[in-house]
Order: structure tokens, then C-alpha cells, then sequence
């Protein structure tokens, strides 16, 4: 097989392809046009990088497990949040693993902007992976917009996946609604972090072989309104209260940590509402609870707190 051709994935990959010539039905999938992917640099994959942007913690666990998994392969791998990672020697990296969680059914636009601003990695494998709260929404479509986010900067995709578990959306049980969130409580389950190494394992293996993966977006609703008014503004809308309360803040800083556009100074007690991009990250990790965050007139409980209140352990990689 020639270096740098795209090949299809198989029936059972979680990513279906068309090819060029096929008629697509509204609720089918965007055609597939001939991809030219710059050859692999190295097939034999000595270093790579998982990287990650987490807001209530799945997606790091899925990173992590990942990491594990290449790493008994003897790689040696670097696993981290995107933004205690070194950008500067990306293009170091035999394969690059990046990882979000579907946000407003979209990759997350601060998790945009740093992939975009990366530095060319010019034949560098690269492998998608996003995690989904319930039954999810546009996760397809978003692990594809996460692999053309690497591929614009030189990328060559080799694996895609698709990893879901318990919402860790505070609006959804906050409105009362918490049947819809528990049916999913056992989530992630052994099955699926089997499900995050058989992905590690089969994007390394496509390294192996030189096996660029091809890959396409469905039509459907969510991609058509993702980031728009009804979804982000609607939100912002729809948010009233959001402050740190000073009796409660025990000055831990978690919330400042978790923040992804620096929004919230916990020193100071400032919540910086045009920076919010309404992610809940600050009411869903802060320990004590002092975040003050109302949604349609409800005081929004974070993650944290509703696992308590069931007394839901979440599973990690064994």
C-alpha cells in the first residue's frame, strides 16, 4: 500500500466512511473526498502524547487509560491536560492522542483555539477521543471536527473513539430531572475502559502498518445548531446567580484551576460573566460548595455533590 493513502475503516469501527460517489440522504452521512495525508514520519512509534481537556474528570480517565496502554507497549508517553503541556516540542511526538469532552455538541471552543494554535506536526499521527454524558449528542461528528483540528496542522488520523458515561451536567438534575442522569450511573464500566485500550492499541497498531484512517460527518440537527444561539447564548440566558460565596470559600483554588478561560479568581472572589463559557467546571469540582450559580431561577448543585447524594463511586481503570 502506498505511503499516506487513506484506507476505510471497517464495518465494526465506531466511525463509518462513505465513498466519493455516494448519494447522501439528509440523515445520512457527508461524502468522503480523496484525502491526500502527508506520508506517516515513523511507524515505529517510540514517544508519544496523550493529551486532554477535562472538566468533571471522565475525560482524563480516559486519557490516562490510554496512556497505560501504550505504555506497556514500551512507549514512552506523556499524559497531561492540555494546559500543563508543553506545546513547543509537539512535533517531538511518533503519536499524538487528543481527548475532550462533546460540549454544547461540539469540541470545546478553548480546546479549538489551543489545538489551532499548535505548531505544524507535519506526518505525526494523530487519534481522536471524546467522552459523552448519557445518551449524547453530535459525539460523531465531534470526534471528527477533534481529528480535522490535527489534520490542518499536518496530522495523519489513525484512530477515532467514542466513550460514554454519567452526564456531569448540573442544570439536568438541578431542574429535577435526575432519572435521565442515574439510568446512566454505571458508567464508565470495565467494558468501556477496554473499549479506550482496544482504541490506543488499534491507532498504534494503524501506525504500525501505515493505515491512515478515513472518516466523514453525518447530517443531523445537533451539528446544524452546535454553537449557536440556542445552545451557548440560551445558556448564558438562562443563568442568573454566579458569584463565589465568601462565607462558604475555604480558598482552595479549585475553581480557578478548572476554569478554562479564567473566569473565576478565587482569591478575590470575582466571576468574570463575559469570560464564562458555561461549563460548570467551577460548581461541578468546587469541594465546598461555595460556588453561587443559579439556572431559570434553581441554585445549581455540582457533579461532586450529586455522586454524594446517590452514593455513586465512579470506576477508574483497573
Amino acid at each position: 500500500m502506498a505511503a499516506g493513502k487513506p484506507t476505510d475503516m471497517t464495518r465494526k469501527s465506531l466511525l463509518q466512511t462513505t465513498s466519493v460517489a455516494a448519494v447522501c440522504s439528509i440523515a445520512g452521512e457527508l461524502p468522503v473526498f480523496a484525502r491526500e495525508y502527508r506520508p506517516i514520519k515513523n511507524q515505529q512509534v517510540k514517544k508519544a502524547a496523550v493529551i486532554w481537556y477535562s472538566q468533571a474528570g471522565n475525560t482524563r480517565r480516559y486519557g490516562e487509560c490510554a496512556a497505560t496502554a501504550l505504555s506497556a507497549k514500551g512507549i514512552a508517553v506523556t499524559a497531561s491536560d492540555y494546559r500543563d503541556f508543553d506545546a513547543g516540542g509537539i512535533d517531538a511526538y511518533d503519536l499524538i492522542v487528543a481527548g475532550c469532552p462533546v460540549f454544547y455538541y461540539d469540541v470545546p471552543g478553548n480546546y479549538k483555539e489551543w489545538l489551532s494554535s499548535l505548531k505544524p506536526i507535519d506526518g505525526t499521527p494523530v487519534a481522536g477521543f471524546v467522552s459523552f454524558g448519557g445518551a449524547g449528542g453530535n459525539q460523531h461528528n465531534t470526534v471528527c471536527t477533534l481529528l480535522d483540528l490535527m489534520v490542518e496542522k499536518g496530522g495523519v488520523p489513525v484512530g477515532a473513539g467514542l466513550f460514554g458515561n454519567m452526564s456531569t451536567y448540573p442544570p439536568t438534575w438541578s431542574m429535577g430531572m435526575e432519572e435521565r442522569i442515574l439510568k446512566y450511573r454505571h458508567l464508565p464500566d470495565k467494558r468501556t475502559f477496554d473499549r479506550v485500550r482496544e482504541f490506543a492499541l488499534s491507532s498504534l497498531g494503524n501506525v504500525e502498518v501505515n493505515k491512515p484512517i478515513t472518516y466523514s460527518k453525518k447530517f443531523n440537527f445537533s451539528e446544524a445548531v452546535k454553537g449557536g444561539f440556542s445552545i451557548f447564548w440560551g445558556a448564558r440566558l438562562m443563568t442568573g446567580t454566579h458569584r463565589i460565596d465568601r462565607t462558604a470559600c475555604i480558598q482552595c483554588g479549585t475553581c480557578t484551576e478548572k476554569c478554562p478561560t479564567g473566569a473565576i479568581r478565587y482569591k478575590d472572589y470575582a466571576v468574570d460573566s463575559g469570560k464564562c463559557i458555561y461549563c460548570y467546571g467551577c460548581v461541578n469540582n468546587c469541594p465546598a460548595g461555595a460556588v453561587d450559580m443559579t439556572y431559570m431561577g434553581k441554585k445549581l448543585t455540582g457533579f461532586n455533590d450529586f455522586t454524594k447524594k446517590h452514593g455513586i463511586a465512579l470506576n477508574n481503570p483497573a
